[in-house]
């Protein structure tokens, strides 16, 4: 009993600024369930504006789920910095919906939050997520993601200004598993790094055009509606005239001409990194993509290129474009490892994958030449 005295008597002698490193350490609901209610000291720390508290409320069952909305979160609310909520597994109940409808919790009053997860919301829910978004001014990262259960064949999510415009976003994660239309976008945004399931490659065009300060892209990008349109008004020395900074690029193809994702990738002259999983045959033309290495993306130092391709290969595809194990001899030779980059061949039961990448062998003694 004395000993338990006099370790408190001890943690009493200690500054806030003590408590404050400690609390910021434990989730706030854990926080309050322990030490809330044992002394006025405790209870003023907690309760002080200077504390900021990090969340992740994604794991808590329904009951409690509700109990920390009632109890915990009225507390705690404007001084949130970083917020998860939404469940991943939508059948026992629906967290973010929950949230959003039926407690009607206002975003816009997380004053400080600058990291907001939100996890499986409708498409519905993404207006309501938009136009709180623009008004947290201190948000930084933002990562958002729809319920496939709520997503039909022709569903498309509307992007505005109001989700790309706050000042201090820097870090956005859209994974809408719908169409995504950036179309309504015309304002300038200092958005950094950007991860897009999915959307048109008429539409990521777009939107490269409002953001100069994109250094990392990652999407899912699939085929043109009116190609003829695009091309037409695919604007020369894209890079030059946006005063685009991409460095980093990665992309998932599908049903894109190999030729329009040459259009589009040689514009982006900057690139020092590019990640490509494409699915078709017509992109085992070497030469085409030697031609985009020589004249485009001199820049370009890390290559991560796989081709995937479903079994039987037709023998119409051997004929245009030689068999799988030609191309890659074709994707060793001098050109390639000079830039520090070598192809291999894996086959599989149902496919074939021809992967090129760097070989770290080659690019240390490219750079040991330099």
């Amino acid at each position: 009993m004395k000993n338990r005295i006099s370790i408190s008597s001890k943690l009493e002698t200690f500054p806030n600024e003590i408590f404050f490193e400690i609390f910021d350490r434990l989730l706030p609901s854990d926080l309050y369930q322990a030490f809330y209610g044992l002394n006025t000291r405790l209870n003023t720390i907690l309760n002080d504006s200077r504390m900021r508290f990090r969340d992740n409320i994604s794991s808590l069952n329904s009951k409690e789920f509700h109990s920390y909305i009632q109890n915990i979160l009225p507390q705690i609310l404007n001084r949130l910095v970083s917020f998860t909520f939404g469940t991943y597994d939508t059948d026992e109940y629906q967290q973010a919906s929950c949230f959003l409808h039926t407690y009607s919790i206002d975003l816009t009053h997380f004053q400080h939050l600058r990291t907001l997860v939100i996890i499986k919301m409708t498409i519905s829910d993404v207006q309501i997520i938009q136009s709180a978004v623009i008004r947290l001014i201190h948000l930084v990262n933002l990562r958002l993601s729809v319920d496939s259960n709520d997503v039909g064949r022709l569903s498309v999510v509307n992007i505005t200004n109001d989700l790309l415009l706050g000042s201090r976003l820097k870090h956005v994660k859209m994974d809408m598993c719908a169409r995504i239309v950036f179309e309504n976008i015309n304002q300038i945004s200092n958005i950094e790094q950007l991860s897009i399931v999915w959307c048109q490659l008429q539409e990521l065009t777009h939107l490269l055009q409002y953001t100069p300060q994109l250094y990392t892209l990652k999407a899912t990008v699939s085929g043109l509606n009116n190609s003829q349109n695009w091309i037409e008004k695919f604007p020369i020395n894209f890079t030059q005239q946006y005063n685009l900074r991409l460095r980093s690029l990665k992309l998932v193809i599908d049903s894109i001409l190999f030729d329009h994702l040459l259009l589009f990738l040689q514009q982006l002259t900057e690139l020092r990194s590019l990640w490509l999983l494409l699915n078709h045959y017509e992109y085992m033309n070497v030469d085409k993509w030697e031609n985009l290495f020589k004249s485009s993306l001199v820049k370009l130092d890390q290559l991560d290129l796989t081709i995937a391709l479903m079994k039987p290969i037709l023998p119409v595809q051997t004929i245009l474009f030689s068999t799988p194990s030609l191309i890659c001899e074709k994707f060793n030779t001098k050109f390639w490892f000079d830039r520090g980059w070598c192809a291999k061949l894996h086959e599989y039961d149902h496919c074939i994958r021809l992967i090129v990448l760097n070989n770290m062998i080659s690019t240390i003694k490219r750079l040991k030449r330099q």
